[in-house]
């Protein structure tokens, strides 16, 4: 959208859109060709739900349940999936839909509101030692075959080539060591499903969901891969140096497999000979540190290619704390 475009869509937001002002607040929240500004994108999105709009109750729902720019607030957040579902929001009823335990209440929106239990939700399997040098765990049936399903579909048709981090500015740079596709999913690309799967990793992995990246869904056409390299960060270059002053450290990796029906594909642990492929729902955790927190040159790993089908997980990086403001 062009700066005119912006300066109209400001003007109808100012004279009470609804459409305007979700739009609007929905690029504000994600930086989208204007300051990044998450309480008035927030403000917004919530004007706008007050106006009846069902799209932007069902964005709202996702902010409340992420903490975005507001208090973050469960209830909230599925009080505002279930008013977005009555409105006909299409996104909002496959998301209760999913949510909900009792098939018994199947299109019901509030019976299956009042039936969640975010605690019940977010309870993640116990988790087994796969190796202790590097600390790597392993966590079957973590997610439903469902859940992963959705989180699948989110991804088709809006990947683009996987970018790592630029050694040079901190940014994102594409490298030929990395050749499979990735969706970082920010505000505007979320969901309260998605976030209980986040919620679900924090208990898991008993660190809090402040200090998480954004998530990424990656998806591995055969002959796509990352070649072997390691998740934590070093300060030897300005771009790392810059990446750890505001975000601190990655110390821990998450990985869901969201389906199965593929070949190829492993994990893998080169200086530790371990190799691990998932099935669908299951998840793969290590920590990119040592036990006296220095990165762990044991954790070089590996996303090795398909050879028949394609790969998808949902990646979350963990840092060891939350942002600092941008210098």
């Amino acid at each position: 959208m062009t700066a005119p475009d912006l300066a109209e869509l400001r003007r109808r937001a100012e004279a009470g859109e609804a459409e305007a002002r979700l739009a609007l607040g929905a690029r504000l929240m994600v930086g989208d060709e204007v300051d990044l500004h998450a309480e008035e994108g927030s403000r917004l999105i919530a004007l706008a739900a007050e106006q009846g709009s069902a799209d932007a109750a069902a964005l709202l729902a996702t902010i409340e349940a992420m903490g975005a720019g507001r208090r973050q607030s469960w209830d909230n957040a599925f009080d505002l999936l279930a008013l977005a579902a009555e409105r006909g929001s299409e996104s909002a009823q496959g998301q209760l839909g999913l949510l909900n335990r009792n098939s018994d209440l199947a299109g019901d929106w509030q019976r299956i509101r009042e039936a969640l239990n975010i605690e019940s939700l977010t309870k993640a399997p116990e988790r087994r030692s796969l190796c202790d040098a590097p600390r790597i765990r392993i966590i079957d049936g973590f997610a439903t075959a469902q859940e992963c399903a959705w989180v699948m579909e989110r991804g088709h048709g809006r990947m683009r080539p996987a970018m790592v981090i630029d050694h040079g500015t901190g940014g994102e740079a594409s490298h030929p060591s990395r050749t499979n596709k990735a969706l970082e999913l920010l505000v505007t690309g979320m969901d309260v499903v998605i976030q209980v799967i986040r919620a679900r990793i924090a208990s898991a992995t008993r660190l809090p969901l402040p200090v998480f990246e954004p998530a990424q869904i990656m998806h591995y056409a055969p002959g796509e891969e990352f070649r072997p390299h390691y998740d934590f960060l070093t300060p030897d270059s300005p771009g790392m140096a810059a990446q750890m002053a505001r975000y601190g450290q990655r110390i821990a990796t998450f990985l869901l497999y969201l389906n199965e029906d593929f070949e190829g594909g492993e994990t893998v642990f080169p200086l530790k000979d371990i190799s691990y492929r998932g099935r669908t729902g299951d998840a793969l955790f290590f920590a990119n540190i040592d036990t006296a927190n220095a990165p762990d040159p044991l954790t070089r790993h590996a996303g090795c290619p398909p050879t028949r089908g394609e790969k998808w997980i949902l990646s979350q990086w963990i840092r060891d704390r939350s942002p600092g403001p941008p210098e």
